[in-house]
Order: structure tokens, then C-alpha cells, then sequence
């Protein structure tokens, strides 16, 4: 946390400490991403976060980040704003659940990709498959996260997107000494 901005580290500290973990591992994430997008690395640093706007990298690709209390997700475009929300799956015998998890993961990403937040909700307008999504006269393509068995998600962009989907565990050895190196941390010994 030390190497993010000040007014994010306070905010961050006020996070419950699961959510904070959730959030430094999505901005690590956002930097392997990047780092993989752009073929350069891009230090903690480089993280902008504006009061009222969209969380940037400078100098770097869009991104978005996502988490549920099991799961957390980004998303990096080279050449377009978008936004990615998920949702843990319930049980299969709750489709009223689901339904509603799918229209709002939509409404989400959709937001996202338009750089607003939850208090505009009221302004996006889903077609009737959840194909696309409408925000202030912006057309976002939305495409499910089908192939993620834990989640149910969507990632809106104002142009068709081919995600590649990567897994990894947090808890992995591997996955945190990634998450060290793209913090600019030193391996931490047991």
C-alpha cells in the first residue's frame, strides 16, 4: 500500500481487510496486465485516482476491476475503455438469482466502461439478451463470462472485445511472488 497514493492508502485503510487484499490484488493484477498488453512494466505509481472519476494508469492501457467475496477479476485494453464487474454464482436452483446477478453485472461493466458510477444506474438501458447496453447515447458491447465457472460477469467496451481468460490463485507462492514483483515489493520470507 505504501507505494499507492496517500489519499488511496487512507481509503483503502478504511476497507475491511478482505477487500483491502481484494483491491491490491486487482491493482496487481491491472499491473501484470499491463505489463502483458504493453510489453513495458509500469510501477504502483503510475495509478491515478481521480476524486470523482475512473481510476487510470498513466502512460498505460485502460483497465477495470472487479471482485466478489471468492473471486477477483481486471480487465486491461490497449485501445479502449472498459469495464468488467462479476458476482459470486449461486446454487443453479436459484435462476430468479441469477437472472437478476446477470442484468446487474451488465448494468455494472457498462458503467464502468463509461467512466460512471452507481449513482448513475437509472442511465443504462440493456437490450433485451444483455448483448449491449446503452449509456447517456454510448453503445456498449457487453459479452458474459461464460466460460468462468465461480462468477457470473460481464465485460462491457464500446467495440466487441476477444477476452483472454487467465486463472490464478491468490494463495499460489507463484502468484504472490508476480504480485510482489509488479508492486516493486521484496520477496517476503516466512
Amino acid at each position: 500500500m505504501q507505494a499507492l497514493p496517500y489519499a488511496q492508502r487512507l481509503e483503502l485503510e478504511r476497507r475491511e481487510p478482505e477487500a483491502r487484499r481484494a483491491s491490491l490484488a486487482g491493482l496487481g493484477l491491472v499491473l501484470v496486465g499491463a505489463a502483458r498488453v504493453t510489453q513495458k512494466e509500469f510501477p504502483p505509481q503510475a495509478f491515478t485516482f481521480p476524486p470523482a472519476g475512473k481510476p487510470r494508469l498513466a502512460g498505460g492501457p485502460y483497465f477495470s476491476i472487479s471482485h466478489s467475496s471468492s473471486a477477483v477479476t481486471c480487465i486491461v485494453c490497449a485501445d479502449t475503455d472498459c469495464g468488467i464487474d462479476i458476482e459470486d454464482r449461486p446454487d443453479p436452483a436459484e435462476s430468479a438469482t441469477v437472472a437478476k446477478l446477470q442484468r446487474w453485472t451488465a448494468i455494472e461493466a457498462a458503467l464502468k466502461a463509461a467512466g460512471l458510477g452507481l449513482r448513475a444506474e437509472g442511465e443504462v438501458a440493456l437490450a433485451d439478451r444483455l448483448e449491449h447496453a446503452v449509456v447517456r447515447s454510448q453503445r456498449y458491447e457487453l459479452q458474459a463470462l461464460e466460460h468462468v465457472s465461480d462468477v457470473i460477469g460481464h465485460v462491457a467496451a464500446r467495440q466487441k472485445l476477444t477476452p483472454i481468460i487467465a486463472s490464478l490463485e491468490l494463495d499460489d507462492a507463484g502468484t504472490s511472488a508476480l504480485l510482489e514483483r509488479s508492486f516493486g515489493l521484496a520477496a517476503q520470507i516466512d
